[in-house]
């Protein structure tokens, strides 16, 4: 039996809705705030607010997968499980071939919620390219990467290439050019990525204080 004390925020639902808020939220709050500065600063800020904003897609992907990890296996609690070690890049490959094309209802059963969070489970069916969010996620796994900028050639844009290790401590590496669209479609997966998370995650604390309030009515 899960007691508080095994949480930082007191009741298990207590600290689920802490997760949303603070944990989820901040990678929702920060990618928007680079979003809304990095094309008024000058270019080598802007490959260094391109970095950050790498950061946080690889972690709303992996706290996407842990969100529903937890949520489909319930032989540990949800709050403990999304208190263990985040998500190998290899773990979000699997994750990602296995809900492409799912059925949205299939998705939404396997993690014990109701139609509330059909919409968000049909978006993540929906994505054809999840897999490619694997090699921003290794790059980062053992630790922040070294990031080294590279000059281009004139009319082309500076490439942000990432330097780190995995989780078995070997070598990766991430290259990105850092024209206009492929940053904006960073923060907009990340937004997405985010937003699903949040989505699922509210869906199970709503579920769950509803079935405890009809309890306190009985």
């Amino acid at each position: 039996m899960v007691t508080s004390e095994a949480y930082p925020t007191g009741d298990e639902l207590t600290f689920l809705r802490a997760y949303d808020d603070a944990t989820l939220r901040r990678i929702e709050v920060v990618s928007d705030a680079i979003l809304e500065r990095i094309f008024r600063t000058e270019d080598r800020h802007r490959a260094l607010l391109a970095a950050q904003l790498l950061a946080e897609l690889a972690e709303a992907a992996r706290r996407l997968l842990a969100v529903c990890a937890a949520l489909r296996d319930r032989r540990v609690p949800v709050g403990r499980a999304l208190l263990a070690p985040l998500p190998t890049s290899e773990d979000w490959r699997t994750f990602a071939e296995a809900v492409f094309e799912a059925r949205p209802a299939d998705l939404v059963r396997a993690m014990a919620l109701d139609e509330t969070a059909i919409d968000s489970a049909a978006e993540l069916a929906s994505i054809s390219d999840l897999t490619r969010h694997a090699e921003v996620i290794r790059v980062h796994e053992g630790g922040p990467p070294v990031a080294v900028l590279e000059a281009a050639a004139a009319g082309e844009p500076t490439v942000l290439r990432l330097v780190g290790h995995d989780r078995a401590g070997q070598r990766c590496e991430f290259a990105m050019p850092l024209s206009e669209a492929r940053v904006i479609g960073l923060g907009d997966a990340t937004g997405h990525l985010v937003a699903m998370a949040r989505d699922f995650l509210l869906t199970h604390v709503e579920l769950r204080e509803e079935s405890l309030a009809r309890q306190e009515q009985d």
